[in-house]
């Protein structure tokens, strides 16, 4: 698949989301404070301060979905591949 420039960048955008979140699904979220605080900044909210003891809220079926539905199957499968491969 031949993607453009701004593809790459959604691409490797919606990539990190879900490294971060398999990485905050596994483990008390606030035992990785600097992840929550970019995951913040990338999300856009201020959450980071309040996650210490709560279970991370997965996003990871909404993001796939996005991933499907602009890039397709066999890249989400890629993707997912990479994420098992670097958490």
């Amino acid at each position: 698949m031949e993607l453009n420039e701004d593809a790459k960048y959604r691409l490797a955008y919606l990539t990190l989301r879900v490294l971060l979140d398999d990485k905050l699904s596994r483990a008390d979220p606030g035992a990785h404070p600097g992840a929550l605080v970019y995951l913040d900044v990338l999300a856009g909210t201020q959450m980071a301060g309040q996650a210490g003891g709560k279970r991370y809220a997965s996003q990871r079926e909404k993001l796939e979905s996005f991933i499907d539905a602009e890039f397709g199957e066999e890249m989400l499968a890629v993707v997912n591949r990479a994420v098992a491969e670097l958490v």
